[in-house]
């Protein structure tokens, strides 16, 4: 026969424990009531002494064996909502620049190349104000490129300002969303915000 021990919250089987080792409070289960009570625990419950489920409220709630209830440790509960904010914010801060880099084509770029882009959009929009202005690194690159100069930079003003419209477009929405997280009160709180972002407006 099997039993279950609510005191100890576990099984007992009189096939391979002997009397001595079965609790006193040990009661006898069928096999359906077996196959309940292992899935009650196998997800975090608790049994009590009549044989009742007492779900787990959260992970922040604790087993007082003495009143066979569930009591909420505030401690916890704040370091599970920390955690859980500072993930959130972490979720936020990726999807923020995987939108940018999707968005912009700079996942397709080696980083050297990256690297000059703030470059070529100061000389991009000189030479849109003074067709005279200086512009040695886009001169090379289109000279390497074997594109006309004007050609290119015009392709380069056009690239820096659509960077520029998308990176303040969702740096905008990101310090709206991390306000929002940062205001949460409760894990259902972060939970409803969701973390999406959108493409600016055409002007």
């Amino acid at each position: 026969m099997i039993y279950f021990s609510p005191q100890h919250q576990t099984f007992f089987d009189d096939a391979i424990h002997t009397a001595e080792q079965i609790p006193v409070d040990a009661q006898i289960i069928d096999e359906t009531r077996h196959t309940t009570l292992l899935d009650a625990l196998n997800r975090g419950a608790k049994i009590k002494s009549d044989l009742s489920i007492a779900e787990r409220p959260s992970m922040a709630h604790t087993w007082q064996p003495e009143t066979q209830e569930w009591a909420l440790d505030k401690a916890e509960q704040k370091k599970i909502f920390q955690a859980a904010l500072n993930q959130k914010l972490k979720v936020l801060a990726s999807t923020s620049q995987d939108f940018v880099t999707a968005h912009t084509r700079t996942d397709v770029v080696p980083q050297f190349e990256q690297e000059t882009y703030a470059l070529q959009g100061l000389e991009a929009k000189a030479w849109n104000s003074d067709k005279n202005a200086d512009t040695p690194v886009l001169n090379r690159i289109a000279d390497e490129r074997g594109i006309p100069r004007e050609i290119l930079k015009a392709a380069a003003l056009r690239k820096a300002l659509w960077y520029e419209k998308v990176a303040a477009s969702v740096a905008g929405q990101r310090q709206a969303l991390q306000v929002r997280i940062e205001s949460a009160k409760t894990l259902d709180d972060l939970n409803a915000i969701e973390i999406t972002f959108r493409l600016p407006e055409s002007e």
